[in-house]
């Protein structure tokens, strides 16, 4: 195949000429139309306020603002927001911030927050000074395996300035709000942001961007232009070639030479959401979604009218494309293909056996434990990787592994590969978080990202280091600066964009060891930033998108304001010119060196050859010359290498042995393998990854030195090139030498190329021999690391190495943090208990959190040496520490799923004193349950009815505390017998709350005793569950005499609809013996015909109807249940809601303690006969539930009048009447001519109506008494 760059003539596209650039343009512009006509829908979050106030005459005041949306089922969520002058903010009626600035936005985390189904972003801002106000939120979405939506602010929000309560809720109807008017985009609208024209110069300080000010920044295009961009790069003739989110390939052009892109035109529609762009040898690559679903496709334009006609499949992704898929590419110095892929995708067929990374493993020694979100779940070894294939796609190779989600790829001035990989930000507060990481990746590189809590620390021997931590982000393009139009500090310079903290990094790098050392620093940030790609133009502009998640779009130019010298910006002409071309990782510069090529004619490859040899020229230049021979061809000689290896200059000897591998012979491999002893460590290295590279290998003794370095990058790959040794010719060398660092490479060398059990038993014996004497930290923990492989990799158990367990045992605790992360991995892998008070002491002592919470995390698999007392105080940590509050979402549900493991292996013993601690322990103590015979003894009888009296206290919001709570009542409905039974019916009787679970308990026996229970539970079930319970009453030989049965199938029939009517209708047939609907009848026919019986059936019954709320109603019953369920429903006062009982008028009918009269049904105690829904709507529906003693009667007396209301015995011959608005009627019993039964509740409607939403919240809490706080909710 070959690999040689060419010139773009005019069979390609368009042609070097001057007249096929003319004609490039012109084909173009024809293509282009108007600006508008390629400008996508506008998805950036908007400045928006309320349609009834013009933009600069806002009077002060609220505007209230709410979008809502639905989510089938939800991963993740964030917000940024800001306004002028200050807002609130409530995610589905939850307050999640307040804040008082509309010049930086406030980043949240709404995961939590959300919920399946429909949800709502409610948002009040207050304008308090001057007479400008608008808000402005970005709100992206993500569903589980899915990508994220765009929900940001803009017309499609509705507003108002003067809306009802409840406002905030879900339930509200906000049909008569009005749409909001948008006064332009995020990032581009006065005097929130300034309104730049296009390629205006944006001042360094400005409020958007923030750079030094040696650099301006240009906007070359904006979004009305581009749309929405997620990637860019330069074609051969430096035009810009940018994808569109969810959109084609375009290209954008400057058609007037002002250097302003001024024309778009759709390039290629046949690939989507392009995510890498290369533009190589008049083609163009690109990763996206095209005919063949996610791939590599190889895109020409053959016909030269600027459209690329021609779509090819070069490698075919499994999945869609998504965020953790196939994304950057560039052109490795080599002339292939690099390619990095997140951890949820990898290419349909085989890698190349021949791959510099190979043997991939997981490397846990114990269980592992996923991520309790499920993100990455099951996602096994490599994870994420690095391809490099050849450019016709028939050699894909795995270069690297062991990412979470590398975006992006750039090669230096070197020929070394970087990449930025992402974090997992759930993960903080565990030893296995991973920052955000800079790496240098070489070949055979492993860096160590698996799925859960399995994740290796970089220190670990058989990983390598990463080069910078850039902090918290979202990283996407990456590009290194090898142009001479900035400072020469930025030259060869790293620049990295960062999506969501709005910035562009620079990292600058010197040579260090056999790697590099770095510095980093925020070269660029905005407000907001949105930053996608980066690219350097022929200009030597710093060129950067933005976009993504149908953020707003453009393209911007970062140049430096200073002189550059005119020595420097005249590259001169001919072989000078070839040389010190810029930027040869562009296709601009490489057309360019391709058309001066043609120049030379047949003095090309001497000429660069003469370059190479000579001493008297720069070793820049030098190695470029290699670097273009290697590029354009021919290639160099192996004569030539083998010279240059044995140049003075480190930089040439490295470039030679970095070739010799790309064009193996038997010389070179002689050379390269003399090269191990280099001086220099980067020429070692290369030489190294160049034996790797022509699958070649050198002998043990060869390696030696290289293997031994403290290099880790060096020994590393020499690690590597051991492994392609056959292993007898250096196994027995390996575990026989006293040299440590050459047993720990050595040994993991051989369990990674050839893992066996009988390998895998030697290696830990040599490795017990080893600790026997001195070991430095560094090398015992890499010692455990050896021998956790070699556990892993052959397979071993922990009886296989029995004298390791009382060797490690008596280590614990080190003084070394790292030391014992690992120690633990191996004591609780050979189940080691002699030091089990050591263990417990070290969590309950003043060791760093992260350190005490990897032991405690690590004690749940060790099985021997426990006692009582041990298993409590472990599990006291376990508490503890599930209510720190530093660690990230994930953090406390980790802890909790290991509390619960270890509940299980608890001892009958530690049940009592468990359950005893439910209320602390509550994951424990549920374990526990799972202990308990299905017959429990009189004393288990009574253990658990004192913990489910003390869970009554405990908080109800918590999940392990309401699975407990139900857990309960399972092992006492599956126990069976009449005393837990009856406990269940008392506990029913007095625990309204939780009715709905202790139901399902009863109808495990639906008896005689039970079935009261059973048929009131009917109306507080879930859909399936009260179908479930209406198959087993129509099973039970137990029928109703009254109404109030009939009338609550009915109504929950009617509640269910077509779901439930089935089951609704042969309840009603098995207890009435009648039948008044054929089975293919419409549910609402079949339900109608029931009513209809029922009122014939018994006429003074109450109504068999679905209360509704009327019309005169402030609040309808769905707003307040909504509302009451929410903190601010919940956070009321008893006090102030003793007063608004006598405001109210309750006081006149009902007593609630020492208050009130009583004529009406005693409040007194309420919470313990009702549920919250039922009290309220009782409030809400008066007349929807009478009882037979509190019912009202009309009076019709002798005179013709009548009187309504509730009838109690008044003084001697007189009853009393109290009606519907508090006062009472005496009426003598003389004057009455007949009492006619009402359905009509002496109660009035609308009770509620004057009250505000604190006053009610303040009357529940009164009546009901406080819920308890939430302490923490599975993540979603």
């Amino acid at each position: 195949m070959n690999r040689m760059l060419r010139l773009r003539d005019s069979n390609s596209i368009c042609g070097l000429a001057a007249r096929s650039w003319l004609a490039a343009i012109l084909a173009i512009m024809a293509m282009a139309g108007s600006p508008a006509a390629f400008a996508q829908e506008a998805q950036e979050a908007q400045w928006i306020w309320a349609p009834e106030h013009k933009k600069d005459a806002v009077p002060q005041g609220s505007v209230y603002f709410r979008k809502t949306f639905e989510v089938a089922n939800p991963e993740s969520g964030e917000i940024s927001i800001a306004a002028d002058d200050n807002y609130e903010l409530y995610v589905n009626s939850r307050k999640v911030a307040v804040g008082e600035s509309a010049r930086s936005l406030n980043k949240l985390n709404i995961s939590q927050y959300l919920s399946r189904g429909r949800n709502l972003i409610a948002v009040r801002v207050n304008n308090t000074a001057g007479s400008t106000a608008a808000m402005v939120a970005r709100v992206f979405i993500k569903e589980r395996g899915g990508r994220w939506m765009n929900h940001s602010s803009n017309g499609t929000w509705k507003t108002a300035l003067d809306p009802f309560p409840l406002w905030n809720m879900l339930i509200y109807s906000d049909t008569r709000w009005s749409q909001a008017q948008s006064f332009g985009a995020l990032g581009s609208t006065s005097p929130w942001d300034r309104q730049e024209s296009v390629a205006e110069e944006l001042p360094e300080q400005h409020e958007r961007f923030k750079v030094n000010r040696e650099f301006k920044v240009e906007r070359l295009a904006g979004h009305e232009l581009t749309g929405s961009l997620i990637a860019m790069t330069f074609n051969e003739f430096g035009q810009i070639l940018a994808s569109r989110e969810d959109g084609p390939l375009l290209l954008i052009a400057d058609t007037n030479d002002d250097q302003i892109p001024d024309h778009v035109a759709v390039y290629c529609d046949k690939v989507k959401s392009c995510q890498g762009i290369l533009a190589v040898n008049g083609e163009v690559y690109v990763i996206g979604d095209g005919p063949d679903g996610a791939g590599l496709y190889r895109c020409g334009d053959y016909d030269g009218d600027s459209k690329l006609e021609t779509v090819r499949t070069v490698i075919k992704f499994k999945g869609p494309l998504s965020e953790h898929g196939p994304h950057g590419l560039a052109l490795g110095h080599d002339g292939f293909l690099y390619m990095s892929v997140g951890n949820h995708s990898s290419i349909e067929g085989e890698y190349d056996p021949k791959s510099p990374y190979r043997h991939s493993y997981e490397g846990d020694i114990v269980p592992r434990y996923e991520d309790p979100g499920g993100h990455a779940a099951g996602v096994k070894a490599p994870g994420g990787v690095i391809l490099r294939s050849d450019l016709d796609g028939k050699k894909v190779e795995v270069v690297a592994g062991g990412f979470r989600n590398a975006y992006d790829l750039a090669f230096n001035r070197e020929g070394d590969l970087f990449t930025h990989d992402s974090d997992m930000e759930s993960d903080m507060g565990a030893s296995w978080y991973r920052p955000t990481l800079v790496h240098h990746v070489v070949p055979g590189g492993e860096y160590g990202w698996r799925s859960g809590w399995s994740k290796w620390p970089e220190y670990y021997p058989d990983t390598l280091p990463a080069i910078v931590d850039t902090g918290r982000g979202s990283p996407t393009g990456a590009v290194v600066y090898d142009h001479h139009m900035f400072p020469v500090r930025f030259q060869n310079a790293l620049f990295l964009a960062d999506w969501s903290e709005g910035r562009i990094i620079a990292v600058r790098m010197k040579k260090d060891g056999a790697s590099y050392a770095t510095q980093s620093e925020t070269f660029l940030q905005g407000e907001p930033l949105n930053v996608t790609d980066l690219e350097v133009g022929p200009d030597g502009g710093l060129y950067f998108t933005t976009g993504g998640r149908g953020t707003g779009g453009g393209i911007y130019r970062v140049s430096w304001r200073g002189e550059v010298p005119e020595g420097l910006r005249d590259l001169g002409e001919g072989l000078s010119e070839v040389i010190r071309q810029p930027q040869l990782q562009s296709a601009w510069s490489r057309q360019r060196i391709a058309s001066l090529k043609a120049e030379f004619g047949d003095t090309w490859g001497t000429t660069l050859a003469g370059v190479a040899r000579s001493d008297a020229n720069p070793s820049r230049y030098r190695t470029r010359a290699l670097n273009l021979m290697q590029l354009f061809g021919p290639f160099p000689s192996t004569d030539l290498l083998v010279t240059l290896s044995q140049e003075k200059n480190e930089e040439v000897r490295a470039k030679a042995a970095e070739l010799m591998g790309m064009h193996p012979t038997k010389e070179s491999q002689t050379r390269l393998q003399k090269m191990l002893d280099d001086v220099d460590r980067t020429v070692r290295r290369k030489a190294c990854e160049a034996l790797l590279r022509a699958n070649q290998t050198a002998s043990l003794t060869q390696l030696t030195a290289c293997l031994v370095s403290d290099d880790r990058f060096e020994s590393y790959v020499a690690r590597r090139l051991l492994e392609r040794l056959p292993e007898e010719q250096y196994r027995e060398r390996i575990l026989k030498t006293s040299d440590q660092r050459l047993f720990i490479e050595g040994s993991l060398a051989l369990m990674l190329a050839n893992p066996s059990r009988k390998n895998g038993i030697d290696v830990l014996e040599r490795s017990s021999e080893m600790i026997e004497g001195f070991v430095s930290d560094r090398n015992f923990t890499d010692l455990m690391r050896v021998m956790q492989v070699a556990i892993t990799r052959g397979d071993l158990k922990a009886d296989d190495a029995p004298r390791l367990r009382e060797q490690l045992a008596v280590e614990f605790p080190s003084g070394n943090s790292l030391m014992n992360r690992e120690l633990m991995r191996l004591l609780a892998f050979f189940q080691a208990s002699s030091p089990m008070d050591r263990y417990l002491d070290f969590i309950e002592g003043d060791a760093p959190e992260i350190d005490k919470l990897h032991v405690a995390l690590h004690l749940r698999f060790i099985e021997p040496g426990w006692n009582s007392a041990g298993r409590m105080r472990l599990l006291r940590y376990y508490a503890k520490a599930r209510k720190r509050e530093d660690g990230g979402g994930s953090f406390p549900f980790y802890v909790s799923n290991v509390s619960r493991d270890f509940a299980r292996s608890l001892a009958a013993e530690d049940i009592p004193e468990v359950l005893a601690q439910a209320e602390e322990w509550p994951e424990a103590a549920l374990a526990m349950l799972y202990k308990l015979p299905h017959k429990i003894d009189d004393s288990m009888l009574d253990l658990l009815i004192e913990v489910d009296e003390k869970m009554a206290q405990a908080d109800s919001e918590n999940l392990d505390v309401k699975k407990l709570k139900i857990g309960i009542a399972a092992v006492l409905a599956r126990s069976g017998d009449p005393a837990s039974m009856k406990y269940l019916r008392d506990m029913w009787d007095r625990d309204p709350e939780r009715r709905k679970a202790i139901a399902l308990g009863l109808a495990t026996q639906p008896s005689e005793e039970n079935w009261p229970y059973l048929v009131k539970s009917l109306s507080l079930l879930d859909a399936e569950s009260a179908k479930e319970l209406m198959k087993i009453l129509a099973e039970v030989d137990v029928k109703p005499h009254d109404a109030k049965p009939y009338r609550d199938v009915i109504l929950k029939g009617l509640e269910l609809e077509k779901d439930g009517a089935r089951e609704t209708v042969a309840l009603l047939e098995h207890w009435s013996g009648e039948q008044m609907s054929a089975p293919e009848d419409a549910w609402d026919d079949a339900m109608g015909a029931w009513q209809i019986w029922y009122k014939r059936r018994f006429p003074e019954g109450q109504t068999a109807k679905l209360p509704s709320t009327s019309s005169k109603n402030t609040y309808s019953f769905e707003e307040l249940t909504a509302f009451l369920a929410t903190e601010q429903g919940q956070a009321g006062s008893a006090d102030r809601g003793a007063v608004v009982y006598k405001t109210a008028q309750c006081a006149k009918c009902h007593r609630h303690g020492g208050q009130g009269d009583s004529i009406g049904p005693d409040l007194t105690g309420v919470a313990k006969r009702f549920t919250r829904r039922e009290i309220l709507e009782s409030i809400v529906f008066p007349s929807h539930v009478i009882s037979d003693q509190y019912a009202s009667k009309t009076i019709l007396t002798v005179d013709g009048k009548q009187t309504t209301g509730m009838v109690v015995p008044g003084a001697a011959g007189t009853i009393l009447v109290l009606q519907a608005d508090g006062k009472k009627k005496e009426i003598a019993e003389t004057e009455i001519d007949d009492i006619i039964p009402s359905k009509v509740s002496a109660m009035p409607e609308g009770l509620l109506n004057d009250l505000s939403l604190e006053e009610i919240t303040d009357l529940m809490t009164f009546l009901i008494g406080p819920n308890r706080t939430v302490i923490a909710r599975q993540p979603k």
